[in-house]
């Protein structure tokens, strides 16, 4: 590994004038400096990290704390890679700017808590992508009240002005509502996220609003708190098939809730888009694949990871304190949706 010392042998120059000349360019002689890069370069010299920090006070690092099951570190779907094209969006980013993504998993919110004090209490980043917000999210109030650089995947009922960039799900919840009532269907159910994430409280907005400008009444059995898996989507639906007047069609969490939902219309001898009509939320890549393909409401996660990314980049740069981006999740109409039998 190239050193200091190195540089300033071939250079001609004291390694004092090679220090000041990486830690501020300016103190160094422009004939000096202009030598003292092509060494740099011909030596093909990388300033250790460290090293970069005394000279920026950066880390160049962003850290990014996700949860993660104990039981089972592997997901449901193997076509779920939402979280790899959220990653990719904002690795892309961080890569052409200079910075890497520091992944500090947790398993549970106690902990993840903790890891975000021991994060920033010991410096290891620059600033944090905060992911899955609640309502009252507390790391909101920790990162906030550190003053300590961050942006978020979702917005919250605090009383913050806060960075954050998110998908309009309450819109969606309501265009797949009127969609839906467009192809005559009246009973239609909803199998809610978890009521602990503030995108619930959102979705189920835009459901009862899209409810009521179509006049469709909301039937509480037809209302069940499920979740993001297929198994939650199974039971879901078993539930509601096993009413008096089962629903004609179904809005689930995601897609890989609505698979759930699929497989066991089908197991009870159902056609998906003919007699029962589902709808997901995310558009992952297996939905375009499943049988029958599925329509959804679609999140642009890498585009998410992109916007993620340059916000918090300018307010590390200081270019914008708070940046707020709002994007839609447009229905994405395939195959297992279509007109009401009943």
């Amino acid at each position: 590994m190239t050193t200091i010392r190195e540089i300033a042998q071939t250079a001609g120059v004291s390694i004092g004038t090679v220090s000041n000349y990486l830690n501020d360019p300016a103190l160094v002689a422009e004939e000096t400096r202009a030598r003292i890069e092509g060494v740099i370069k011909q030596l093909d010299y990388h300033p250790k990290a460290a090293a970069r920090s005394l000279k920026s006070r950066l880390t160049h690092r962003i850290g990014l704390v996700p949860v993660v099951s104990p039981e089972d570190n592997r997901s449901a779907d193997p076509g779920d890679n939402a979280f790899l094209e959220l990653l990719a969006g904002l690795n892309t980013v961080a890569a052409e700017n200079g910075f890497d993504i520091l992944i500090s998993a947790a398993t549970n919110p106690a902990q993840e808590l903790n890891t975000y004090e021991r994060v920033v209490g010991e410096a290891q980043v620059d600033g944090m992508v905060l992911m899955g917000i609640n309502a009252h999210d507390a790391r909101l109030k920790f990162l906030s009240a550190k003053k300590f650089p961050f942006v978020a995947y979702g917005r919250s009922d605090l009383p913050l002005q806060y960075p954050y960039v998110d998908v309009d799900g309450a819109a969606g919840l309501a265009a797949a509502v009127d969609y839906l009532a467009g192809l005559g269907h009246r009973r239609i159910a909803y199998i809610t996220p978890s009521p602990s994430l503030m995108c619930t409280s959102q979705r189920w907005e835009g459901f009862v609003r899209g409810m009521e400008q179509n006049r469709l009444p909301i039937e509480e059995e037809y209302v069940i708190q499920g979740g993001f898996g297929e198994v939650e989507g199974i039971r879901c639906t078993e539930q509601l098939l096993a009413l008096p007047q089962p629903p004609t069609a179904i809005l689930t969490s995601n897609d890989t809730c609505a698979f759930g939902a699929i497989r066991t219309l089908q197991n009870h001898g159902l056609q998906v888009g003919k007699e029962v009509s589902v709808i997901g939320f995310d558009d992952i890549s297996l939905a375009d694949h499943w049988q029958p393909s599925l329509t959804t409401l679609s999140q642009p996660f890498r585009k998410i990871g992109f916007y993620l990314m340059q916000s918090l980049l300018s307010i590390l740069s200081g270019e914008n304190a708070s940046p707020q981006i709002l994007l839609e999740a447009p229905l994405i109409v395939r195959e297992s949706t279509g007109m009401c039998l009943d």
